[in-house]
């Protein structure tokens, strides 16, 4: 059985700005983001229903969350550049 170590990241974002979160794959950094920000929005582009949608309609994002104020997260953005 794998046992999760527990790590310390204190992040801090910049108020109103877009920030990344970068590092070696299987590192936890889903799971952290899913731990830490689990009352804001999450799009997770490796779910493929989700990821079909942004990819074939990228502009779906700004129509969804136009009017939204809060953190919105974009888990594996890299897949679909246009986010960006």
């Amino acid at each position: 059985m794998k046992r999760i170590k527990k790590r310390i990241l204190e992040l801090t974002l910049p108020a109103k700005r877009s920030a990344f979160l970068w590092g070696p794959r299987k590192t936890g950094k889903s799971y952290w983001i899913n731990r830490h920000f689990a009352d804001s929005v999450i799009i997770d582009l490796l779910k493929t229903d989700v990821f079909a949608d942004y990819a074939s309609r990228p502009y779906i994002l700004r129509e969804r969350y136009q009017e939204y104020q809060e953190l919105i997260v974009i888990d594996e953005i890299q897949i679909i550049p246009d986010l960006t």
